[in-house]
């Protein structure tokens, strides 16, 4: 059975999942702004390298992210 420090444990997990993933997202992102910057790559070929939405490198693109 599930006892209250167990969700206590996974919830601390979650977070610190959760940490990690935003930082890694930061990393992609800015990644995202140099090749698409300093390279001739097209929207959808970086879309497709970086395992987004070519709505969200342009999202990235522009600043708003």
């Amino acid at each position: 059975m599930t006892t209250l420090e167990d969700l206590r444990a996974l919830a601390e997990r979650v977070r610190e999942a959760s940490k990690t993933l935003d930082a890694l997202r930061s990393e992609r992102d800015k990644a995202i702004r140099v090749v698409r910057g300093s390279t001739s790559h097209t929207v959808p070929e970086i879309a497709d390298a970086a395992g987004v939405s070519q709505a969200t490198v342009k999202t990235v693109v522009r600043g708003m992210r």
